[in-house]
């Protein structure tokens, strides 16, 4: 944790901010004039004439306020105010990703869309639900200072991981319906495959809402009715996966992705150039992501299984949250064909 996070955190428990921060253990990291914009106020934890930046490793934030207290372990400011809301053990634990494989600029900006990477340039942006980092690390690549929070422990450390050593990206735990970050903050804020899995997702639409300035953009994906055979099937192991172990369930994982690879996958792969026949693969479960590595896959398909979907909007349903919230230049769009999913932006007023 860099001290520059300070002036975007906020207690979840009330909403008072600043922190009192106590430092127990910390570190240097190299930095560059690159990463200041010129003409910037010093900023603390920072030398540039020793090109160095402090990392805070373990500490405490309090809050003045109420007198609640986070802990900073590992570089990441712990912000739950109850550790039971935290997601469950995710097997994107160890998942890392190629950053040199364009398959993930491509997804990311199509469910960012209408944003293209110049959008990102000098922005402060929220990723709400970061997983193990990959669009972070990709909206920081295109110049923008990036609040990655996950609620789940495993997700950060995997995204602190990913995203070591570069600059503008900065890790928290927290969770979206009480989020640790200070209200009209924002430029931006993303919100992928996360809000069907939570039980109060308008509430959680409101409050991401709420930490952008004026003429911000919102942007998330949901899951829309589940229909086809791919729901079936997935309905019927999720009577199974939620009796599981977690290393029984990676096994499991492990034997869905290979079929998906073997009857989705390659299938798609092999058939998408027939003249008539890129119609009928792309209604086969997940074909989308045949290029992502198996790990990924596996990982994917753990999740799924184990983490519950409590709500399935759709798009209509979708378009009235943006207006009941007063956005301007609301665009929703289906995704998929089979197992619909929509894509919402829209602009804070």
């Amino acid at each position: 944790m860099k001290h520059e996070l300070l002036q975007w955190l906020a207690c979840p428990a009330c909403a008072g901010a600043p922190f009192e921060l106590e430092v127990t253990r910390s570190s240097e990291a190299d930095a560059w004039h690159a990463h200041v914009h010129p003409g910037a106020e010093p900023r603390e934890g920072l030398d540039l004439r020793k090109r160095k930046v402090a990392e805070i490793l373990d500490g405490t934030l309090t809050c003045p306020a109420c007198g609640a207290s986070y802990a900073i372990a590992g570089g990441i400011p712990r912000l739950m105010v109850d550790a039971d809301d935290a997601h469950p053990a995710s097997a994107h634990t160890w998942t890392t990703f190629d950053k040199a494989e364009s398959v993930w600029e491509r997804n990311f900006l199509s469910l960012v869309s209408p944003l293209e990477p110049s959008d990102f340039l000098g922005k402060l942006v929220l990723d709400a639900g970061c997983g193990y980092g990959r669009n972070a690390w990709l909206a920081a690549r295109w110049g923008a200072e990036v609040v990655a929070m996950d609620s789940a422990p495993e997700a950060v450390d995997a995204c602190q991981r990913n995203t070591q050593g570069h600059f503008g990206v900065h890790v928290i735990q927290g969770d979206v319906l009480r989020p640790p970050l200070r209200k009209s903050c924002f430029d931006l804020v993303y919100c992928l495959g996360v809000l069907h899995h939570m039980e109060r997702a308008r509430h959680g639409f409101r409050r991401l809402g709420g930490l952008l300035q004026t003429g911000g953009r919102l942007s998330v994906w949901m899951y829309g009715p589940r229909q086809g055979f791919a729901s079936a099937v997935n309905r019927g192991l999720r009577l199974v996966t939620t009796r599981l172990e977690a290393d029984q369930l990676h096994n499991l994982s492990r034997v869905v992705a290979g079929g998906l690879r073997v009857f989705s996958h390659t299938p798609y792969r092999a058939l998408r150039p027939l003249p008539g026949l890129r119609e009928v693969v792309t209604h086969l479960p997940v074909h989308d992501h045949h290029k992502w590595p198996f790990a990924v896959v596996v990982a994917d398909v753990y999740d799924r299984l184990s983490i519950p979907v409590t709500i399935l909007v759709t798009g209509e349903e979708l378009e009235r949250w943006f207006f009941e919230e007063r956005y301007a230049d609301i665009e929703v769009t289906r995704r998929v064909r089979n197992n619909e999913t929509f894509l919402g932006t829209g602009v804070r007023r």
